[in-house]
């Protein structure tokens, strides 16, 4: 069973209170940083999407290399809601482990 990344603009968001960065950037971080990664390109470019159109991120080309990279910053409003995130996930944290000790409990008396 896969996860759909239901928290990516959450990851996103806290990967750019790090200081801003290109999409690629944040999909590596997600690969190497996250301990189960849901994250794939389609997915990252559409939550950074949304996320723009939230006014959580704001993009703006870097042009002082080769080629203009399309760089994202967090915003006051994706500060906030990053904070909105943090209690989601506490709350959804609570529920799953409740789960777990319940699961836990029925596999100890059913020894299955």
């Amino acid at each position: 069973m896969k996860h759909t990344g239901r928290h990516t603009g959450a990851f996103l968001l806290m990967f750019l209170t790090d200081g801003d960065n290109y999409g690629g950037k944040l999909l590596q971080k997600c690969e190497e940083e996250l301990p189960v990664n849901p994250i794939d390109s389609a997915i990252l470019y559409r939550t950074l999407k949304k996320l723009e159109e939230e006014g959580a991120v704001e993009s703006y080309f870097d042009t002082n290399g080769d080629k203009p990279i399309r760089m994202y910053k967090i915003t006051a409003d994706g500060k906030r809601k990053l904070e909105d995130f943090h209690i989601d996930i506490e709350e959804k944290i609570k529920n799953l482990s409740f789960f777990q000790e319940k699961y836990k409990e029925w596999k100890t008396q059913n020894n299955d």
